[in-house]
């Protein structure tokens, strides 16, 4: 599946700011279930901008800009290529030895009571992609007995489903990371930044867990980052911080085979 994807945002500079600086993780890497066709990052300051692999393996970018004077605008566009792996990525080059990811952070600290709960499935037997498959189910049961919740923000439901995840398989002493990433939607909802959970099995590599919707990743999902928790994760990071002009403006869309044929027409017509 082909999925394309566009996201614009905007902040706002304090009068009189001398410099801003911007860490991005906004670009996806290639995995064994995406290929990125094209993509590309609009910004002031971008053709100068350092890029690196950063300590979790995503692909960051640190933006400077001199006395800005008015709004930081971002635009990110590109498509990507998608295979459904059953939420299998396995290993993926170039990414950092899987401990770094048994570490817990304020974000990600473990519930006792659902730790506990999972050595004792783990002494009854369950192998580890068991366990991982009902802590996804237990977590999303959970939401589902819930109070009735703000369909206003389903982003941070995800992120708060995601962080418990990588908390309690943590607390197995399981290698966990927080993912954020796209999701191309059968319905006409507002696209959002979406978040989930990947874990390690030693057999299969890294396996995606997304407890909002109980579900493995998809073809219909485009991974961008990965890292300890949401804060290591976040898409843009400023220094110093800048107010949010106005929210996101994401669409995502798949690319049909029609569509794809014209570009490759009026590309050779050229």
């Amino acid at each position: 599946m082909r999925i394309s994807i566009r996201h614009e945002f905007s902040f706002a500079p304090s009068e009189g700011l001398a410099h801003a600086v911007q860490h991005l993780l906004l670009t996806p890497v290639e995995t064994a279930s995406q290929s990125v066709v094209e993509w590309s990052i609009k910004m002031d300051g971008i053709e100068a901008a350092a890029s690196f692999t950063d300590a979790f393996g995503n692909t960051a970018h640190l933006v400077s800009q001199h006395r800005p004077e008015n709004d930081l605008f971002i635009s990110v566009s590109g498509v990507v290529e998608t295979t459904d792996t059953n939420g299998v990525l396995g290993r993926v080059a170039g990414e950092p030895n899987v401990s770094l990811f048994k570490r817990f952070t304020p974000q990600t600290k473990p519930n006792g009571n659902l730790v506990n709960r999972l050595k004792a499935h783990a002494k009854a037997g369950m192998s580890r992609v068991e366990l991982l498959h009902w802590l996804m189910n237990r977590l999303h049961e959970a939401r589902e007995t819930a109070p009735e919740e703000d369909d206003d923000a389903p982003e941070i439901v995800a992120e708060d489903h995601a962080h418990v995840f990588v908390a309690a398989a943590r607390g197995m002493d399981i290698p966990a990371r927080f993912v954020t990433g796209y999701v191309l939607t059968e319905h006409d909802e507002a696209a959002r930044l979406h978040a989930w959970a990947e874990a390690w099995d030693d057999g299969l590599g890294w396996i995606g867990f997304d407890p909002s919707v109980n579900l493995c990743p998809t073809a219909s999902y485009v991974r961008i980052a990965c890292g300890l928790d949401a804060e290591t994760t976040a898409p843009v990071r400023l220094a110093p911080e800048l107010e949010r002009q106005a929210e996101d403006t994401i669409r995502v869309s798949q690319v049909m085979m029609n569509q794809q044929q014209q570009q490759q027409s009026g590309a050779q017509e050229q």
